[in-house]
Protein backbone atom coordinates (compact mmCIF):
# COMPACT_ATOMS: atom_id res chain seq x y z
CA UNK A 1 0.00 0.00 0.00
CA UNK A 2 2.05 3.22 -1.26
CA UNK A 3 1.95 6.04 1.47
CA UNK A 4 1.62 10.08 0.97
CA UNK A 5 2.44 12.66 3.89
CA UNK A 6 -0.72 13.40 6.05
CA UNK A 7 -2.01 17.33 6.19
CA UNK A 8 0.10 18.74 9.00
CA UNK A 9 -0.88 22.31 11.05
CA UNK A 10 1.19 22.17 13.74
CA UNK A 11 4.74 22.94 15.00
CA UNK A 12 7.19 22.66 12.02
CA UNK A 13 11.71 22.10 12.67
CA UNK A 14 13.62 23.07 9.78
CA UNK A 15 16.06 20.80 9.21
CA UNK A 16 19.34 22.04 7.75
CA UNK A 17 20.29 19.64 4.56
CA UNK A 18 23.14 19.06 6.48
CA UNK A 19 21.73 16.77 8.38
CA UNK A 20 19.71 14.58 5.47
CA UNK A 21 23.64 14.39 3.69
CA UNK A 22 24.45 13.14 6.76
CA UNK A 23 21.68 10.04 6.95
CA UNK A 24 23.46 7.56 5.54
CA UNK A 25 26.36 7.25 8.00
CA UNK A 26 24.74 8.52 11.53
CA UNK A 27 23.33 6.06 13.70
CA UNK A 28 20.09 6.69 15.07
CA UNK A 29 21.04 7.53 18.45
CA UNK A 30 22.68 10.62 16.62
CA UNK A 31 20.06 11.77 14.24
CA UNK A 32 17.54 12.05 17.42
CA UNK A 33 19.82 14.00 19.03
CA UNK A 34 20.48 16.24 15.71
CA UNK A 35 16.62 16.69 15.75
CA UNK A 36 16.63 17.19 19.54
CA UNK A 37 18.72 20.29 19.63
CA UNK A 38 17.24 21.79 16.47
CA UNK A 39 13.96 21.75 18.17
CA UNK A 40 15.21 22.97 21.69
CA UNK A 41 18.67 23.99 21.41
CA UNK A 42 19.92 22.45 24.14
CA UNK A 43 23.35 20.99 24.08
CA UNK A 44 23.32 19.64 27.04
CA UNK A 45 24.07 15.65 27.29
CA UNK A 46 22.85 15.25 30.49
CA UNK A 47 19.36 16.55 29.18
CA UNK A 48 19.63 15.00 26.28
CA UNK A 49 20.31 11.59 27.43
CA UNK A 50 17.96 11.47 29.66
CA UNK A 51 15.30 13.13 27.19
CA UNK A 52 15.36 10.64 24.53
CA UNK A 53 16.53 7.47 26.70
CA UNK A 54 19.77 6.95 25.56
CA UNK A 55 22.18 4.35 27.27
CA UNK A 56 24.13 7.01 28.44
CA UNK A 57 25.50 10.56 29.20
CA UNK A 58 28.58 9.67 26.74
CA UNK A 59 26.54 8.35 23.71
CA UNK A 60 24.71 11.86 23.73
CA UNK A 61 28.07 13.42 23.78
CA UNK A 62 29.09 11.71 21.57
CA UNK A 63 26.59 12.85 19.12
CA UNK A 64 26.83 16.46 20.14
CA UNK A 65 30.74 15.79 18.61
CA UNK A 66 29.55 14.04 15.76
CA UNK A 67 27.64 16.86 14.86
CA UNK A 68 30.77 19.60 15.73
CA UNK A 69 32.22 17.70 13.79
CA UNK A 70 29.87 17.88 11.18
CA UNK A 71 29.54 21.23 11.09
CA UNK A 72 25.96 21.90 12.51
CA UNK A 73 27.04 22.71 15.62
CA UNK A 74 29.69 24.89 16.98
CA UNK A 75 32.39 24.31 19.91
CA UNK A 76 32.05 26.71 22.91
CA UNK A 77 34.27 30.12 22.88
CA UNK A 78 36.44 28.36 25.71
CA UNK A 79 40.49 28.89 25.55
CA UNK A 80 41.53 27.38 22.59
CA UNK A 81 44.95 25.46 22.04
CA UNK A 82 47.46 26.91 20.54
CA UNK A 83 47.17 26.12 16.68
CA UNK A 84 49.43 24.23 14.48
CA UNK A 85 51.23 25.86 12.16
CA UNK A 86 49.57 25.79 8.47
CA UNK A 87 52.83 23.91 7.00
CA UNK A 88 51.84 21.09 9.81
CA UNK A 89 48.09 21.14 9.41
CA UNK A 90 48.08 20.95 5.69
CA UNK A 91 50.13 17.93 5.93
CA UNK A 92 47.67 15.94 7.86
CA UNK A 93 46.42 13.21 5.06
CA UNK A 94 42.65 15.19 4.01
CA UNK A 95 40.90 11.93 3.40
CA UNK A 96 40.28 10.58 6.40
CA UNK A 97 39.12 14.25 7.57
CA UNK A 98 35.84 13.01 5.73
CA UNK A 99 34.96 11.81 8.83
CA UNK A 100 33.63 14.49 11.03
CA UNK A 101 35.27 12.91 14.24
CA UNK A 102 38.62 12.93 12.94
CA UNK A 103 38.42 16.96 13.53
CA UNK A 104 36.81 16.81 16.84
CA UNK A 105 39.66 13.80 18.05
CA UNK A 106 42.69 16.69 17.41
CA UNK A 107 40.75 19.48 18.33
CA UNK A 108 39.43 17.80 21.97
CA UNK A 109 42.80 16.24 22.37
CA UNK A 110 44.60 19.52 22.28
CA UNK A 111 42.62 21.34 24.40
CA UNK A 112 42.41 18.08 27.36
CA UNK A 113 46.46 18.87 26.85
CA UNK A 114 46.71 21.96 26.84
CA UNK A 115 49.10 22.21 23.73
CA UNK A 116 49.32 21.84 19.67
CA UNK A 117 49.59 18.24 18.55
CA UNK A 118 52.64 17.50 16.32
CA UNK A 119 51.51 16.25 12.98
CA UNK A 120 52.98 12.82 13.87
CA UNK A 121 50.79 12.65 17.05
CA UNK A 122 48.10 13.42 15.26
CA UNK A 123 48.10 10.96 13.07
CA UNK A 124 48.64 8.31 15.44
CA UNK A 125 45.79 9.84 17.50
CA UNK A 126 43.61 9.30 14.42
CA UNK A 127 45.04 5.74 14.32
CA UNK A 128 43.75 5.09 17.25
CA UNK A 129 40.66 5.59 15.73
CA UNK A 130 40.30 4.66 12.57
CA UNK A 131 42.90 1.83 12.76
CA UNK A 132 42.95 0.29 15.92
CA UNK A 133 39.56 0.54 16.46
CA UNK A 134 39.02 2.69 19.55
CA UNK A 135 35.16 4.87 19.85
CA UNK A 136 36.26 8.80 19.82
CA UNK A 137 34.55 9.15 22.84
CA UNK A 138 36.50 6.76 24.47
CA UNK A 139 40.12 8.44 23.31
CA UNK A 140 38.68 11.39 24.67
CA UNK A 141 38.45 9.81 28.21
CA UNK A 142 42.06 8.64 27.73
CA UNK A 143 43.68 12.01 27.22
CA UNK A 144 41.69 13.60 29.59
CA UNK A 145 43.07 10.52 31.93
CA UNK A 146 46.02 10.67 31.27
CA UNK A 147 46.53 14.82 31.48
CA UNK A 148 45.13 14.25 35.14
CA UNK A 149 47.87 12.32 35.85
CA UNK A 150 50.55 14.80 34.06
CA UNK A 151 51.07 12.62 30.82
CA UNK A 152 50.44 14.44 28.04
CA UNK A 153 51.15 12.97 24.79
CA UNK A 154 49.64 10.16 22.50
CA UNK A 155 52.26 8.18 23.01
CA UNK A 156 50.97 7.59 26.95
CA UNK A 157 47.45 7.51 25.79
CA UNK A 158 48.36 4.42 23.41
CA UNK A 159 49.58 2.98 26.23
CA UNK A 160 46.87 3.20 28.53
CA UNK A 161 44.45 2.28 26.01
CA UNK A 162 46.58 -1.19 25.87
CA UNK A 163 45.87 -1.21 29.41
CA UNK A 164 42.25 -0.23 29.45
CA UNK A 165 41.43 -3.82 26.65
CA UNK A 166 43.35 -5.76 28.96
CA UNK A 167 41.29 -4.47 31.54
CA UNK A 168 37.94 -5.38 29.43
CA UNK A 169 37.28 -1.41 28.26
CA UNK A 170 35.78 -1.01 24.82
CA UNK A 171 33.17 1.24 25.12
CA UNK A 172 32.69 4.71 26.71
CA UNK A 173 30.42 2.64 29.65
CA UNK A 174 33.35 0.37 29.77
CA UNK A 175 35.86 3.29 30.35
CA UNK A 176 33.63 4.79 32.88
CA UNK A 177 33.44 1.94 35.15
CA UNK A 178 37.58 1.58 34.61
CA UNK A 179 37.74 5.10 35.47
CA UNK A 180 35.59 5.00 38.42
CA UNK A 181 37.35 1.63 39.81
CA UNK A 182 40.55 3.61 39.49
CA UNK A 183 39.39 6.47 41.70
CA UNK A 184 37.81 4.17 44.08
CA UNK A 185 41.78 2.32 43.83
CA UNK A 186 43.67 5.58 44.77
CA UNK A 187 41.52 6.21 47.69
CA UNK A 188 42.36 2.82 49.13
CA UNK A 189 45.79 3.74 48.27
CA UNK A 190 46.02 7.27 49.69
CA UNK A 191 44.08 5.56 53.18
CA UNK A 192 46.22 2.77 53.22
CA UNK A 193 49.44 5.20 52.99
CA UNK A 194 48.09 7.28 55.89
CA UNK A 195 47.67 3.67 58.05
CA UNK A 196 51.46 2.88 57.02
CA UNK A 197 52.51 6.47 57.53
CA UNK A 198 53.93 7.17 54.24
CA UNK A 199 52.91 9.23 51.37
CA UNK A 200 50.60 7.73 48.39
CA UNK A 201 53.10 8.39 45.80
CA UNK A 202 55.88 6.26 47.54
CA UNK A 203 53.96 3.12 47.26
CA UNK A 204 55.18 0.93 44.21
CA UNK A 205 53.49 -0.89 41.48
CA UNK A 206 53.58 -4.04 44.02
CA UNK A 207 52.23 -2.53 46.96
CA UNK A 208 49.18 -0.75 45.12
CA UNK A 209 48.14 -4.34 43.50
CA UNK A 210 48.57 -5.56 46.49
CA UNK A 211 46.11 -2.91 48.69
CA UNK A 212 43.69 -3.02 45.75
CA UNK A 213 43.65 -7.17 46.35
CA UNK A 214 42.96 -6.93 49.94
CA UNK A 215 39.83 -4.64 49.21
CA UNK A 216 38.46 -6.31 45.87
CA UNK A 217 39.40 -9.95 46.55
CA UNK A 218 39.75 -10.48 49.70
CA UNK A 219 37.23 -7.76 51.39
CA UNK A 220 39.37 -6.91 53.36
CA UNK A 221 38.83 -3.15 54.93
CA UNK A 222 41.08 -1.04 57.19
CA UNK A 223 39.70 -2.11 60.40
CA UNK A 224 41.19 -5.63 59.59
CA UNK A 225 44.50 -3.58 58.04
CA UNK A 226 44.89 -2.04 61.23
CA UNK A 227 44.72 -5.28 63.55
CA UNK A 228 47.33 -7.18 60.84
CA UNK A 229 49.86 -3.85 61.69
CA UNK A 230 49.26 -4.32 65.36
CA UNK A 231 50.86 -8.03 65.17
CA UNK A 232 53.36 -6.64 62.55
CA UNK A 233 54.87 -4.38 65.42
CA UNK A 234 58.31 -2.47 63.74
CA UNK A 235 57.73 -4.61 60.91
CA UNK A 236 55.39 -2.42 59.53
CA UNK A 237 55.67 -2.80 55.70
CA UNK A 238 52.90 -3.41 53.34
CA UNK A 239 54.69 -6.68 51.98
CA UNK A 240 55.03 -8.25 55.38
CA UNK A 241 51.30 -7.17 56.42
CA UNK A 242 50.53 -8.96 53.28
CA UNK A 243 51.82 -12.12 54.41
CA UNK A 244 49.70 -11.66 57.88
CA UNK A 245 46.28 -11.01 55.98
CA UNK A 246 47.26 -13.85 53.72
CA UNK A 247 47.81 -15.90 56.32
CA UNK A 248 44.59 -15.18 58.10
CA UNK A 249 42.66 -15.64 55.21
CA UNK A 250 44.40 -19.28 54.92
CA UNK A 251 43.05 -19.68 58.19
CA UNK A 252 39.46 -18.53 57.01
CA UNK A 253 39.69 -15.73 59.98
CA UNK A 254 37.67 -12.89 58.10
CA UNK A 255 37.03 -10.55 60.99
CA UNK A 256 38.58 -8.62 63.57
CA UNK A 257 37.48 -10.52 66.09
CA UNK A 258 38.35 -13.66 65.26
CA UNK A 259 41.89 -12.37 64.40
CA UNK A 260 42.04 -11.48 68.43
CA UNK A 261 41.25 -15.06 68.98
CA UNK A 262 37.70 -13.60 70.23
CA UNK A 263 35.81 -15.46 67.45
CA UNK A 264 35.86 -19.72 66.82
CA UNK A 265 37.21 -21.40 63.86
CA UNK A 266 35.71 -24.82 62.45
CA UNK A 267 38.12 -27.30 60.89
CA UNK A 268 36.15 -26.92 57.55
CA UNK A 269 37.06 -23.25 57.13
CA UNK A 270 40.87 -23.63 58.16
CA UNK A 271 42.71 -23.87 54.67
CA UNK A 272 46.25 -25.26 54.29
CA UNK A 273 48.56 -22.59 53.62
CA UNK A 274 50.52 -22.52 51.13
CA UNK A 275 53.93 -23.54 53.12
CA UNK A 276 51.91 -26.15 56.14
CA UNK A 277 53.56 -26.36 59.09
CA UNK A 278 53.95 -29.96 61.37
CA UNK A 279 50.67 -31.07 62.81
CA UNK A 280 50.28 -29.83 65.64
CA UNK A 281 46.55 -29.09 68.05
CA UNK A 282 43.37 -27.19 67.03
CA UNK A 283 44.32 -24.48 70.44
CA UNK A 284 47.87 -24.20 69.77
CA UNK A 285 47.64 -23.69 65.99
CA UNK A 286 45.31 -20.86 67.46
CA UNK A 287 47.72 -19.45 69.55
CA UNK A 288 50.72 -20.01 66.93
CA UNK A 289 49.02 -17.79 64.69
CA UNK A 290 49.87 -14.98 66.06
CA UNK A 291 53.77 -15.87 67.10
CA UNK A 292 54.74 -17.62 64.06
CA UNK A 293 57.36 -15.74 61.64
CA UNK A 294 55.30 -13.91 58.96
CA UNK A 295 58.05 -13.21 56.41
CA UNK A 296 58.21 -16.91 56.27
CA UNK A 297 54.69 -16.54 54.45
CA UNK A 298 55.56 -14.18 51.73
CA UNK A 299 55.41 -15.06 47.84
CA UNK A 300 57.85 -13.55 45.97
CA UNK A 301 55.38 -11.86 43.83
CA UNK A 302 56.84 -9.11 42.20
CA UNK A 303 53.94 -6.67 39.87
Amino acid sequence: MPYQLAAYNGDTVAVPQIVFTHLAQADGDTVRTALYVLQTGDTDPRTIARALGLNSVEAARRALQYWAGAGLLEGSRRAAPAALPEEKAASIDLASLDDPYVAVLCEEAQTAFGKALSRSEMQRLVGLYLQDGWQPDVILLCCAEVARQGRRSVAAVARELARWREDGVESGEDAERHLRKVKQREEWCADAAAQFGIAPTALTRWERGAIARWHEEWGIGREMIDEALLRAGNKNTIRYVDGILRAWRAQGITTVAAARGQGQLSGSNILATERPAAPQPAASAQKDLFNRNWAALFDDEEG
